[in-house]
């Protein structure tokens, strides 16, 4: 025989991960090594969270699952963590595991296809309660059932806990029941609850199990006997549906109802000294959890969390509002919730924030964005939007308007002047003034602190079809337009440059500023032109684009280089013009990209988010970024040829198809340093192998084929 510990197999599969995605630094987590002591009502280990969706609506994300994205059915009843990673979920149509990636259904055990309960106990054992087949505990593959054949007093079984002594605790709908470590069952005999169905079981901080009946009869056991017994007639509180002992409170419960109050007090005194919790919109309180010190709630129409300060805080913006039966943390600190109506959903922590969710706005889609000190100029298809503390701006107040000819305007709000306007970028310059390119209908707008001055084609611009400004290191203004490009130097057009300059494509969609001080012009299908005092330059196919289509070209100083995106490529061009295309990006269709201050580069598509560092993209060789996309809690998907304002503090305003994200691009927030990495059980010729007791796999030295079962388990919206 050959022994191979649990601990050596996990770094022989950490060294394959390493060699074969070396920049992710991946540790693992050894099998049942857990510091935290509290259970949730499934027997899974409370942890700290690592995301707090109270009160907010950003800095997380809600996933729902159910039958259209995975998860095999669309209602689930319970949910627990097994310390090795696996997530698994109890409902109507059976036993499903989950590792992060795929939801597998358990169909090959006998008898367990109605699941209502499951319960981790600390032998690390998954118990199944069901609806009509009665309990059964999974252990290292091993499947152990009790049925009334076996001795259950009913076949329906609604909740599972486990007392200090490792005794098994089985809540059915005739009584309690009870297996010892001899695997065998022993009833609980008392007239008080035989043949009354029990609904919920509890273990407090007091050795106590505390217990609940469906008639609303509270009760604690010990030992197997109870305790204390308090009759749905005699209690002072009506109604009760669940129940919750107080860790730090030894004897005194919070019981729910099914309307919108919460009862705090000691059972051996029948709530004489009562709390009474007003859990308004919520109602029909279903399951209590204790996380982090606070007490969630989940209830018939929603989630709610207690505060000590501020009290009842309500969970907004997430799609599980209906039926909600359990909650419980991953070992990554994410919080998971259960619907009997709507499946699983999870909330995680991102770093991406949806600011038309955050200020109740419709949907449509967004060519630009800009910071203007406190307000976030938004730029759309209909005009302009200005958002300040969440909230909508009614009005841009206009102190002095003309145009740049001097013909005083009658217009006295900006709002109002881009009423019904096709806005496609706002640039703010050194000098703090914004710069709003429109199309067609008002030209290019300049607001200085309430001052604005309008350039059109009647005050030297090419057309009034402007596409964007680009400042010189001079303070003058470069305007890409349709007909060429126009200087604007002291609020008037000093200089224009077209077609009779030699640029024969005139539709353009960028311009930079060379390192030199030449002008560079992306044009829409004519490559680029670069104009110095030598004169105009052509570049395109022959000189390396992958594209002549050529929307945005992005000056790096530091390396002396441009960034270009063409329509199908992302290109990089050295001082003296030399055309380099990336050829192994994983993705063509890109609109634009921003730097930061760790050198990588984030590139905005029609797919989502590529981020990559810097000299990972020059050496041209692999190409391994991290992708955003709506999968990863982007909420928006990055719209075509927009531009989207990056502030000092790297605080990114994406311009989307369906509203605006926020992400700052100088937070690295993929983190998946501590990943839990597990091999629960290996296949020597067939034969399925777990660990001893000791965490060791002992096989036979004979064996010709071993086949290992390795996991990586990841419940952020992080992919490594």
């Amino acid at each position: 025989m050959i022994t191979v510990s649990k601990r050596t197999v996990q770094k022989w599969i950490m060294c394959l991960l390493f060699l074969s995605a070396l920049t992710f630094g991946i540790s693992g987590c050894v099998y049942g090594s857990e510091d935290f002591q509290m259970k949730s009502g499934s027997g899974t280990l409370i942890r700290p969270l690592s995301v707090d969706p109270v009160g907010r609506s950003e800095g997380f994300s809600a996933i729902l699952y159910d039958n259209t994205n995975g998860l095999p059915t669309s209602e689930a009843n319970a949910i627990a963590e097994t310390p090795e990673g696996f997530i698994w979920i109890g409902s109507y149509s059976g036993l499903i595991r989950f590792d992060g990636n795929t939801f597998e259904r358990i169909d090959t055990i006998e008898g367990i296809s109605s699941v209502v309960c499951l319960y981790v106990d600390n032998q690390n054992r998954l118990w199944i309660g069901t609806n009509d087949n009665g309990v059964a505990v999974m252990d290292q593959g091993n499947i152990h059932k009790w049925g009334t054949i076996e001795g259950l007093k009913a076949a329906g079984v609604r909740a599972i806990a486990e007392d200090q002594a490792g005794t098994i605790y089985v809540a059915t709908t005739a009584g309690i029941d009870m297996i010892g470590s001899d695997m065998k069952v022993v009833s609980l005999d008392d007239d008080r609850i035989n043949e009354i169905s029990v609904i919920d079981l509890r273990m407090g901080v007091d050795n106590l199990i505390y217990g609940l009946t469906s008639l609303g009869d509270l009760f604690t056991v010990r030992d197997g006997r109870i305790i204390t017994f308090l009759s749905h007639d005699e209690s002072r509180v009506k109604g009760v549906m669940c129940l919750i002992p107080n860790p730090s409170d030894p004897g005194y419960v919070y019981v729910g109802t099914d309307s919108s109050e919460v009862y705090y007090g000691s059972l051996e005194n029948n709530f004489a000294t009562m709390g009474i919790r007003d859990i308004s919109p919520l109602v029909y309180a279903e399951k209590f959890e204790y996380i982090d010190g606070r007490l969630w709630i989940c209830a018939g129409n929603g989630i709610g969390v207690f505060d000590k300060e501020v009290g009842l805080i309500e969970l907004e913006n997430i799609p599980m509002n209906n039926s909600i039966g359990s909650v419980m943390t991953d070992y990554e600190g994410n919080l998971w919730f259960t619907s009997t109506r709507q499946g699983v959903m999870k909330i995680v922590p991102t770093q991406f924030s949806d600011i038309y969710k955050k200020c109740n706005l419709e949907e449509n889609v967004v060519n630009t964005t800009c910071m203007y000190g406190n307000s976030l100029f938004i730029g759309t298809d209909t005009g302009l939007m200005v958002l300040e503390n969440n909230q909508v701006v009614p009005s841009i107040p206009v102190k002095n308007i003309r145009t740049a000819s001097g013909n005083p305007l009658e217009v006295t709000d900006l709002m109002e002047l881009l009423k019904d306007c096709r806005i496609r970028s706002i640039i703010m310059d050194s000098r703090e003034r914004l710069w709003i390119s429109t199309w067609r209908k008002c030209g290019l707008i300049c607001f200085d602190q309430g001052d604005v001055t309008v350039f059109t084609q009647d005050d030297g611009l090419f057309s009034d079809m402007v596409r964007t400004v680009y400042e010189r290191k001079d303070g003058s203004l470069l305007v890409a337009s349709t007909g060429g490009v126009n200087v604007i130097s002291e609020n008037q057009v000093t200089a224009s440059y077209g077609e009779k300059d030699g640029i024969t494509n005139t539709s353009i969609l960028t311009v930079t500023e060379g390192s030199q001080g030449e002008i560079i012009i992306g044009t829409d299908g004519g490559g680029i032109f670069v104009l110095n005092e030598d004169g105009c330059r052509h570049l395109g196919a022959k000189d390396g684009l992958n594209s002549e289509v050529v929307m945005r070209i992005r000056p790096d100083r530091e390396r002396d280089i441009c960034w270009i995106v063409t329509s199908n490529s992302l290109a990089y061009m050295t001082s003296d013009y030399q055309i380099t295309t990336i050829h192994n990006f994983p993705y063509a269709n890109n609109f634009d990209l921003y730097e930061n201050s760790m050198e990588d580069i984030w590139v905005l598509s029609s797919n989502g988010i590529y981020v990559a560092h810097a000299e990972e993209l020059l050496a041209n060789q692999e190409i391994q970024p991290v992708f955003y996309g709506s999968a990863n809690g982007l909420p928006v998907i990055p719209t075509a040829n927009s531009y989207s304002g990056l502030t000092a503090d790297g605080d990114l305003y994406i311009a989307g198809s369906t509203g605006v994200a926020k992400v700052n691009i100088e937070n690295s927030f993929e983190n998946i340093n501590d990943l839990k990495v597990a091999v629960p059980y290996l296949d020597v010729d067939g034969t399925r192998y777990y660990p001893n007791e000791n965490g060791d796999f002992v096989v036979p030295s004979k064996s010709k084929k071993l086949t290992f079962y390795s996991y990586v388990f990841n419940y952020s919206l992080i992919n490594p």
